[in-house]
């Protein structure tokens, strides 16, 4: 029994020996987790309300702007070119428009009839302005807008939240919200934020940083408007903060942090199973590309290809919209484009040289494509091995986002003979704010819109407003998903030069896409 009760007294001591440091350690590392989301979430904090400021800034300068033109009606041909001018200028508002009658009868992407039913406002500002917090409109239903009418002259500025409050990567995992001062009213908020567990919003108080449930926030409140931004930092963030620093404070932790990392990578394999493979598939050449047919509308005859990536596995064919978003998330998107411009340069040389002269392939970047300083060289050398006529560069939609950083690249792009395109134009972030920021040949009309031509949406009528705004601005236009002749009729009608979709022909291996140009020899060069 005291050989047993020793026994017992010396591991309780030995635990006690080892447990006392560890505890202290822990404890400092808690200290500094704290003390580094005390100052990211102020900074995040700070970030919102600079942008907060600079939207109010934008709204103010439309509402000027459109109160100094003489105009009896709100949407005639001048207002809406207005419109457009404030949409294109501004940084974040999305678009310009009139609302009566709780409709909105026109916005910068032209006259909408009867108007969009925008339903009952969510609240009224304290400045006699209604705020709509979620509406969805015909020009980019995918999307919810925040759309604030004023109350005394009914013009209305219209937001997507996320060009607000998406700061930086670094805020993707904490809940951030404008709030205002006076009524605590929610004006815009992501993921949630537990007003509850705030303290009170009070400007007397200053700037404010709180801890709540395990979470760390931060208010910063602005001097000239009646609202605060609001930082939530997530109680994951906080942890994964005292973790990292507990890895260097604790010198006994050495093994419990290994056993996490170990567990940590067996996750993340189970995870993303499917980008190990897709790492493979690089390694092991399981990508090919197929190659889908772009048509003039006016003469029925092919003037290109678009190429499109596929993949291969076991015999099971990954939908492109699976693999490509994993390697853009997980930087393996450079490696994709590499591989495909390798296809395309094995696969053009199967191009008779007469046609290999006349149409010009499409291929597909990204905006981490874009943003690559060797990326214009490397198009252009794979344009030369290949020996076709041209290379049309489609340009996907996070690249409107980061036109800062790709503009240089997409003018080296045209100054080396290569045409670009906005791909997906009207869905997403595309807008006509984008448009003069970015030197581009052509927009692609998505497919969406297409496919409502002849339909009763109201988004079969926004496609003959972005066909007039392309020709406003110079813009040539292809539009996708044309699977009918009474779509292509239409397009044509309206003065749209190309298309591509299931009509016209689906997305073949070159081999395929050689044979059919030479049976048919319905092709000329592109005049885009």
């Amino acid at each position: 029994m005291r050989g047993l009760t020793a026994r017992i007294v010396i591991c309780a001591t030995l635990a006690l020996a080892f447990m006392l440091p560890v505890g202290v350690s822990i404890w400092m590392s808690y200290r500094v987790a704290l003390a580094e989301q005390r100052l990211r979430t102020g900074i995040l904090a700070s970030q919102l309300l600079h942008r907060a400021h600079t939207l109010s800034d934008q709204i103010a300068g439309a509402r000027r702007a459109l109160l100094r033109r003489a105009d009896r009606d709100p949407c005639s041909a001048g207002n809406i070119g207005l419109m457009r001018s404030l949409a294109i200028g501004a940084s974040y508002l999305q678009d310009v428009g009139y609302v009566e009658g709780g409709k909105l009868r026109c916005s910068s992407y032209g006259n909408l009839g009867d108007g969009y039913e925008l339903g009952p406002a969510d609240y009224q500002s304290s400045r006699g302005a209604w705020i709509h917090k979620a509406v969805k409109l015909p020009f980019s239903e995918s999307r919810k807008f925040f759309v604030i009418t004023e109350g005394d002259i009914g013009y209305s500025s219209l937001v997507m939240p996320e060009l607000i409050l998406d700061i930086s990567e670094a805020s993707r995992d904490a809940a951030i919200a404008l709030v205002a001062v006076s009524t605590r009213q929610v004006i815009m908020q992501r993921d949630g934020i537990d007003l509850a567990g705030m303290p009170p919003l009070i400007r007397e108080h200053g700037d404010v940083t709180w801890r709540h449930d395990g979470a760390m926030g931060a208010v910063k409140f602005s001097a000239t408007h009646d609202y605060a931004a609001v930082v939530v930092s997530s109680v994951s963030a906080f942890n994964a903060a005292w973790r990292k620093a507990a890895i260097w404070l604790v010198p006994f932790g050495t093994l419990l942090g290994a056993t996490l990392v170990m567990l940590a990578m067996l996750r993340i394999r189970q995870r993303n199973g499917l980008l190990w493979q897709l790492d493979r598939a690089l390694r092991a050449h399981e990508l090919s590309l197929a190659y889908m047919p772009i048509v003039e509308l006016r003469s029925g005859k092919w003037v290109g290809a678009e190429a499109l990536m596929r993949w291969q596995r076991d015999g099971e064919w990954i939908p492109p919209d699976r693999f490509i978003p994993l390697a853009e998330r997980h930087r393996r998107i450079r490696k994709l484009t590499g591989r495909m411009l390798d296809l395309l340069v094995a696969d053009a040389q199967a191009l008779p040289p007469e046609v290999a002269a006349a149409l010009y392939l499409s291929i597909n970047l990204s905006a981490e494509d874009l943003a690559d300083a060797a990326i214009a060289q490397r198009v252009h050398a794979a344009r030369e091995a290949c020996g076709v006529d041209g290379i049309l560069v489609e340009a996907t939609e996070g690249v409107l986002l980061q036109a800062d950083r790709v503009v240089h690249n997409i003018d080296r792009l045209r100054e080396l003979g290569m045409r670009v395109a906005i791909d997906d134009f009207g869905t997403g972030y595309s807008s006509l704010s984008y448009l003069g920021s970015l030197d581009v040949d052509c927009i692609k009309i998505d497919k969406s819109f297409v496919s409502a031509i002849g339909t009763q949406s109201v988004r079969g009528h926004v496609v003959s407003h972005i066909i007039d705004m392309a020709r406003d601005v110079g813009l040539a236009v292809i539009a996708e998903g044309v699977e009918t002749q009474a779509q292509a009729e239409y397009l044509a009608a309206r003065g749209v030069q190309y298309a591509q979709g299931w009509l016209f022909g689906k997305a073949m291996p070159m081999r395929e896409f050689v044979a059919r140009l030479q049976a048919d020899r319905a092709y000329h060069a592109c005049q885009m």
